[in-house]
């Protein structure tokens, strides 16, 4: 009985939402663009490099931007070692041209070091990345 009267106690303590709890955010920059394609890769010169931006958070949401728009999308974040994975298949491009224009997207993040890796469409390209924690302030001024 003890142990059942301290699951409730623990309920009404701690958030019931798991969107309250605010998680923590990265943000990433490609310092070089690279593209992939079976036949190898290329670096491109320096003054045709697409700067990308890239957001991904704990619990899942991400965000890829180059050019015109940002692939979009949640996935279920893997955790290994320091190592966090994001993952996901056929995300949309906020700006689709005629036809789409849908990537698989692999985000990796080394967190000691601040550095990653991004596979968006074509793109394969290093990344520089930095953590910043979600104010929960922030949070519940975006909340409806």
């Amino acid at each position: 009985m003890p142990s059942l009267m301290l699951t409730f106690l623990l309920a009404a303590i701690l958030p019931s939402s798991k969107s309250e709890i605010p998680p923590d955010t990265w943000d990433c920059a490609n310092d070089v663009e690279v593209w992939c394609a079976v036949d190898g890769c290329a670096a491109r010169p320096e003054g045709e490099m697409t700067p990308m931006s890239i957001t991904a958070r704990r619990d899942g949401v991400f965000s890829v931007c180059a050019y015109s728009g940002c692939w979009e999308g949640e996935t279920d974040l893997v955790e290994a070692d320091g190592r966090l994975l994001w993952a996901a298949d056929g995300a949309g491009f906020s700006t689709r041209p005629e036809g789409g224009f849908e990537a698989d997207i692999t985000l990796l993040i080394i967190e000691k070091d601040g550095v990653g890796f991004v596979r968006a469409g074509g793109i394969a390209s290093p990344l520089l990345c930095a953590r910043r924690a979600v104010d929960r302030e922030v949070n519940a001024a975006e909340t409806p």
